[in-house]
């Protein structure tokens, strides 16, 4: 029970003796809140190699997860902020999978690596494989750009199902058929291979090459 909760029980006024004890409890509640669990440091790529990128706290006690996986603890602000750097997950691929949620199958990938231990702040990005003919192990920020310009003219029975992240667009952008995904067309009325989208979400952390020392090992990729 909260403490405004108590407030209506006091009839009568509460005499200048009882308020250093309601001012303890008080306190006391606050110092009780448990804090929140760091993330633990993670492996991504960039360009190509691997790097570990490790969250760090923002106070806001509010993970960024991408299905069973967290990402950090978010920043108050999800919008988009051009001094931040660029942290895509791109669905599907091959780095992290889950048997029990294979939709959330992805790959990280940052667009810079920190030195000297600084830490940065992080937008996030999906990136939305639509191709069925794209591969789905993505490593690089340059790949992924090529692949968001290039286009493809889907098949006459193509449909939603065949869209290897056909299952994410559903969940986060509320696609339901196929007349959703063309809205998304480029004037020759072909679609992306692959749609590169803000999920609205920030974090705050480094990304450094393996050799560094850190706190706490890599998440391994689950298998």
């Amino acid at each position: 029970m909260s403490c405004h909760n108590l407030w209506p029980v006091f009839i009568r006024p509460i005499s200048a003796w009882a308020w250093p004890k309601v001012t303890l409890v008080a306190a006391g509640l606050a110092f009780a809140a448990p804090s929140p669990t760091p993330v633990k440091p993670f492996a991504a790529y960039h360009d190509g190699d691997a790097i570990v990128f490790t969250p760090e706290m923002t106070g806001t006690r509010r993970l960024a997860t991408f299905g069973p996986w967290n990402i950090g603890e978010r920043l108050t602000n999800g919008g988009l902020v051009d001094k931040r750097l660029n942290l895509y997950l791109v669905v599907p691929g091959t780095q992290y999978r889950s048997p029990q949620h294979p939709q959330y199958d992805h790959n990280r990938i940052v667009n810079k690596y920190t030195a000297d231990g600084k830490v940065h702040d992080w937008d996030i990005f999906y990136c939305f494989i639509i191709d069925p003919k794209l591969a789905d192990d993505f490593r690089s920020e340059s790949d992924l750009l090529i692949a968001a310009h290039q286009t493809f003219r889907p098949a006459g029975l193509f449909e939603l199902k065949d869209i290897p992240s056909g299952k994410m667009m559903q969940e986060k952008l509320g696609v339901r058929s196929l007349g959703d995904v063309w809205k998304y067309h480029r004037k020759n009325h072909s679609l992306p291979r692959m749609l590169i989208v803000p999920a609205h979400l920030a974090v705050r952390g480094t990304a450094e090459l393996p050799d560094v020392t850190i706190t706490h090992p890599a998440a391994l990729p689950e298998r």
